[in-house]
């Protein structure tokens, strides 16, 4: 039987893992020196963020983890896109091929979603792969159309 809860610090090692797995479906390019540095990076980050501005949603089969989400919580000034100045990401939304098509991820959206209403976010973003956009269409996400276009320096390579 699977049950849902946040994450707590005893659980970074599992979150990491749950990422780095993501990050092997979606990133087969990368090196494992990559994954080995993204997995160092990630420890600190969550040990400074986790049920702070970055909230994990894990779902449990006893004592293994089958799948997670993270939702990062952003504050900053309001304006017409975010009224109440609060935003969400969800990113990283993955279950063990195992435990697919059970409906695990989409009670894990659900409950960022609650939690989102009650934290009065403008709104939750996302970016899909293709995978994941029957689900998100199913719980009201829509794509976003901007009169703005996405755009980035990277400053690592």
């Amino acid at each position: 039987m699977i049950t849902y809860r946040k994450a707590a610090s005893s659980d970074i090692p599992d979150i990491i893992k749950m990422r780095i797995g993501y990050m092997h479906e979606t990133h087969h390019e990368l090196t494992d020196e990559v994954f080995d540095e993204i997995a160092h990076r990630s420890e600190g980050y969550f040990q400074e963020h986790l049920n702070r501005d970055c909230i994990v949603y894990l779902a449990m089969d006893g004592e293994k983890t089958a799948g997670c989400i993270f939702f990062l919580l952003i504050n900053k000034p309001a304006s017409p896109l975010f009224i109440t100045g609060k935003t969400g990401t969800l990113m990283n939304v993955f279950t063990l091929p195992e435990y697919r098509r059970q409906g695990i991820a989409k009670h894990l959206v659900q409950m960022a979603i609650e939690d989102g209403k009650e934290w009065e976010l403008s709104y939750i973003e996302l970016r899909s792969t293709n995978d994941g956009y029957p689900l998100y269409r199913s719980l009201e996400f829509a794509e976003d159309k901007s009169i703005y276009m996405n755009m980035k320096l990277k400053l690592v390579q």
